[in-house]
């Protein structure tokens, strides 16, 4: 993928003082766990590599990561665990405001970079840190990770209005790019780096047995979040039609689409070997390099953390040919039709699995220098 011109709005430091020519680069990531979190740490490594001091602030309870070069800053009330709803969202919200942003205000420096990524803050929140961010001359970067909205038409609204605030935004596929250059947006696309520790033989070995699947086996695994527009239920209506050797896999949290995949199988008599809870990056990442094809048969995508890291681990993949999926996967196929689908995953289990080229660290660090107005 190739960088592609930001939209030139100033830059802190022109007109005025003059910045350092390695500022300070602080990451933004609330939640502190899952994809978009471990996007950071990773980018935030590499970063640290460059010679720059990286901060990375995150949720209070964020997963336990050893990035080396990076600070990590706790700042912000995001809790992994208890139910969800109104609530929840109400104290994020009054905890964001009232204690993250004065936070992030005081401890981001003047003429330093303040890169807020991924849509767990989205809406207003996002709003509301990345205008933060634009004053005492600092250089703001947004990574929105999705250019759409899972939370209806004023949330939508709210996400447009942000990417309008940085004064540069980062996107991971070039499909964003095309969707942002439509809205009369110019982005920097980079490759989506993914911290992946690797997995040993005998963790593999585990989840292989958790599946029952022997060597004469085929295990098609769907992992990540069981949301309604990530079309489990396509690859459950696929695997109706599968041979006695393959088996079907899940491991992921329910976001509200579990109850009726898992009505949808018994229906069908489809037997679905599943871990559904939050896995850590060590067990998700050992459950991908443990599977013969790793399939995303979504309805609608930017990219996928999962696409990325199944290609970092070496483990063929078929996506839904949306968005930015069909850039990363081995195969891809029709959006929501399971025939077409079969046809990709027999296709890539016929296939000798050839060696993938794993994601250019290198490019990642040059395509975020640029959108921070630094050298390499």
């Amino acid at each position: 993928m190739r960088p592609e011109p930001v939209r030139t709005d100033p830059v802190p430091g022109r007109g005025g003082s003059t910045p350092s020519a390695r500022p300070e680069i602080h990451l933004f990531e609330p939640s502190g766990y899952a994809g978009v979190f471990q996007h950071a740490c990773r980018l935030g490594q590499l970063l640290g590599r460059s010679g720059r001091r990286v901060v990375l602030h995150t949720g209070h309870e964020h997963e336990e990561v050893r990035v080396e070069g990076v600070d990590l800053c706790s700042c912000s009330w995001w809790p992994r665990h208890g139910e969800g709803g109104a609530r929840r969202s109400a104290a994020i919200a009054r905890r964001f405001v009232t204690h993250t942003l004065p936070h992030l205000h005081a401890a981001v420096p003047r003429g330093a970079v303040l890169h807020v990524e991924g849509i767990a803050a989205a809406g207003a929140l996002t709003l509301l840190a990345l205008s933060v961010g634009r004053f005492k001359d600092r250089l703001v970067v947004y990574s929105p990770h999705d250019t759409f909205s899972r939370r209806g038409r004023v949330d939508g609204a709210l996400l447009r209005l942000a990417l309008r605030v940085p004064h540069a935004i980062i996107v991971y596929s070039d499909a964003d790019v095309e969707v942002l250059r439509h809205r009369g947006l110019e982005a920097h696309c980079s490759p989506l780096v993914q911290l992946v520790p690797e997995a040993s033989d005998d963790e593999r070995l585990r989840w292989r047995n958790e599946w029952r699947a022997g060597p004469d086996v085929s295990v098609v695994l769907f992992a990540g979040c069981i949301r309604p527009e990530k079309r489990l239920d396509v690859l459950i209506e696929s695997a109706r039609h599968w041979p006695a050797n393959r088996r079907l896999a899940v491991v992921g949290e329910d976001r509200g689409a579990w109850a009726h995949c898992a009505e949808l199988a018994k229906a069908y008599g489809v037997d679905v070997s599943a871990r559904v809870e939050f896995l850590e990056l060590e067990e998700f990442s050992a459950a991908i390099s443990a599977a013969d094809l790793v399939v995303l048969p979504y309805d609608k995508a930017s990219q996928s953390g999962v696409l990325a890291v199944a290609r970092q681990l070496g483990t063929p993949t078929a996506a839904a040919n949306v968005g930015g999926l069909r850039e990363l996967a081995s195969q891809t196929f029709e959006a929501g039709d399971p025939h077409d689908l079969n046809r990709a995953i027999d296709a890539q289990l016929a296939r000798a699995v050839a060696p993938v080229p794993s994601l250019d660290d290198n490019l990642a660090v040059t395509v975020h220098l640029l959108a921070y107005g630094q050298s390499a």
